[in-house]
């Protein structure tokens, strides 16, 4: 096709893909009788895995910076209108499970004044990890808590620790901007559905697809290696380390460098496809397998009437790749490309791909891979709040759910490569050697 007609053809498929996700026989409203509801296979997951691990079902945290004259009355009451929006704040799980949802529960709000401790900042962020590592009950709400701690007379950091089954990291931003425009008083829209009627669709919609998609998972499967790091451990002890079930380190490094290697494959790379071949070759060097079963996330909230609804839409997948010795890094690109492509055309909920298509289980040990890749999208700045100046607080997040992940987030010209590795595999410095090996990696790779 000429350069025309290939634009031609992209414009048409982008309206398509608008079209379809617009179209009217989307997600609608289920009866409340206040019954328990059922579960969305997403929450089915995070609550099978928080059974044989608490640790599995890692939380989500939101850190926003606030300088000016922050009104605590005013910020109590904007926390409280956000649990009344979003039915998924006032809702617990039996044991079944299913979800409860409650006319109100609770709105946890603490505040720690670190002002008068030696650096204070270093004091938030310490406090924050290990408020991050707290666990929540699923059958007693609400999963959710937001501290505020001041850090000078007019210096606030707010932050947010949720459970996973309540939201998963693309709804922070909604929760962000939700509690930014009822702390300043600014309408916000009703929401026509809410997660449980999203549960509701998402299940019965998943049924049409899995028994024409399972035998994917099978062959894909079949004959898949052992864990990974099987019999692998750093030896510390819970008391040496805490609460912390994990730790985490980052580099930064610029978008020339994850550029170029998108240019050495044959075909078009994305971002996503580089790093993630290059993270599999990193694996394929510590553990010397040349077969490599790796976690990649997808996003299920994929229609307009989504977009407000805070709740958990990430589904992981397996992405079971070859590396022959003697490969060169351009082959491995076309092998990702092809093995992600298949994975996401073939997608059905995890729980029910380890239930159904055979596969072992071993206790404490993630089913079918214990690593994991995540690419992020472009951070969007925070939300306006009257009278106040914010921006993004970064904190560090130890919770481990895999033995090992690695997340790569675009950062301005930089991407921000972060490292996370349990405790009970990886020692803290391990970990933190991890993203200058993978530094080198990058820059070596041809």
């Amino acid at each position: 096709m000429t350069v025309p007609e290939q634009a031609d053809k992209r414009r048409a498929l982008v309206a398509k893909l608008l079209a379809r996700k617009a179209a009217p026989q989307g997600v609608t409203p289920v009866p409340r009788d206040g019954g328990p509801l059922p579960c969305s296979h997403e929450q089915r997951r995070i609550w099978l895995a928080q059974q044989s691990d608490p640790a599995a079902a890692p939380n989500v945290t939101l850190g926003v910076a606030l300088s000016g004259r922050l009104d605590l009355a005013r910020l109590a009451e904007a926390f409280a209108a956000l649990i009344r929006r979003h039915e998924v704040f006032r809702t617990t799980y039996t044991e079944t499970p299913e979800q409860v949802v409650h006319g109100a529960l609770p709105a946890p709000l603490e505040y720690l004044d670190v002002g008068d401790m030696p650096r204070p900042e270093h004091a938030a962020l310490d406090l924050a990890l290990a408020r991050s590592g707290e666990r929540f009950p699923v059958g007693h709400g609400p999963l959710l808590r937001l501290t505020v701690f001041r850090v000078a007379p007019e210096e606030h950091r707010l932050f947010l620790v949720c459970h996973h089954i309540a939201a998963d990291g693309g709804s922070l931003g909604v929760v962000a901007d939700d509690l930014a425009a009822l702390y300043s008083g600014l309408p916000r829209p009703d929401l026509p559905i809410q997660y449980a009627d999203y549960a509701a669709w998402s299940t019965q919609r998943a049924e049409t697809r899995i028994a024409e998609r399972l035998p994917y998972w099978h062959d894909l499967l079949s004959g898949a290696p052992a864990p990974l790091f099987e019999g692998l451990t750093a030896g510390e002890t819970a008391s040496a380390r805490g609460r912390r079930a994990g730790a985490t380190a980052a580099i930064r490094v610029g978008r020339e460098t994850v550029d170029r290697l998108r240019r050495l494959g044959d075909g078009p790379t994305t971002p996503f496809v580089a790093l993630c071949a290059a993270y599999l070759t990193l694996l394929q060097r510590m553990t010397g397998r040349r077969d490599l079963v790796t976690g990649i996330v997808s996003a299920s909230r994929t229609r307009r009437e989504l977009e407000p609804v805070v709740g958990t839409f990430v589904n992981m997948l397996p992405l079971r790749v070859a590396l022959p010795a003697g490969q060169g890094f351009p082959a491995l690109l076309t092998r990702v490309r092809e093995a992600a492509a298949g994975a996401l055309a073939n997608e059905i909920p995890f729980d029910t791909l380890v239930s159904r298509a055979g596969v072992a289980r071993i206790p404490g040990v993630h089913p079918v891979f214990q690593t994991s890749f995540i690419h992020r999208d472009d951070p969007k700045p925070p939300a306006t709040w009257e009278g106040l100046e914010a921006r993004v607080w970064d904190h560090e997040v130890d919770d481990a759910a895999l033995d090992l992940m690695l997340t790569a987030t675009p950062r301005g010209d930089e991407y921000e490569l972060a490292f996370t590795g349990k405790l009970d595999r990886f020692s803290a410095g391990q970990v933190k050697e991890l993203p200058v090996v993978f530094r080198e990696l990058l820059e070596e790779l041809r």
